[in-house]
């Protein structure tokens, strides 16, 4: 009988699937809020300690992830075609007598949700994806920013439709 492996921050981790991937749901707290936490395995055969490392070394540091998701989507405000640019402009819309409002748009972002894959390789460059929305819910919709291996963050395309 295998042991179960205990998560610092989600407690024991018990995958739902089998040979072909499995999945856990929990919860952190973040930023005075619950952070919903998704863990992705494609590997549940190869999943030990090194890999629930992993895992907790990006719950340990989410202060830091959140800061370069941040950066990221403040830098893709840049482009016009973005989601983040297409949010702000919806979030502008909503509000009368916004202009340039940019620091108080991303003020306003909240992570909603927080995906961890640490074991894709090639075929699945996503290591950890972050999922925001506006706190105040004037806008519906949300930015994702992927951090992929070996590039780092990038921000996940806008809907089609816009916001």
């Amino acid at each position: 009988m295998t042991a179960t492996l205990e998560s610092r921050h989600l407690g024991p981790i018990d995958l739902d699937g089998g040979s072909g991937g499995g999945a856990m749901d929990g919860a952190v707290p973040f930023a005075g809020h619950s952070l919903p936490v998704r863990i992705e395995i494609d590997y549940p055969d190869r999943f030990g300690d090194a890999i629930l490392n992993d895992i907790d070394m990006v719950l340990d540091r989410l202060d830091f992830v959140d800061g370069l998701a941040r950066d990221t989507i403040a830098e893709g405000m840049r482009r016009d075609a973005s989601a983040p640019a297409q949010l702000y402009q919806a979030w502008q819309r909503k509000g009368a007598g916004r202009e340039d409002a940019t620091a108080e748009f991303l003020g306003g972002l909240r992570p909603t949700r927080i995906v961890v894959l640490p074991d894709g390789g090639r075929s699945n460059p996503d290591r950890v994806v972050m999922t925001y929305g506006l706190a105040d819910g004037s806008v519906t919709g949300a930015v994702t920013v992927r951090f992929l291996e070996p590039t780092g963050p990038e921000l996940a395309p806008a809907p089609r439709a816009g916001f």
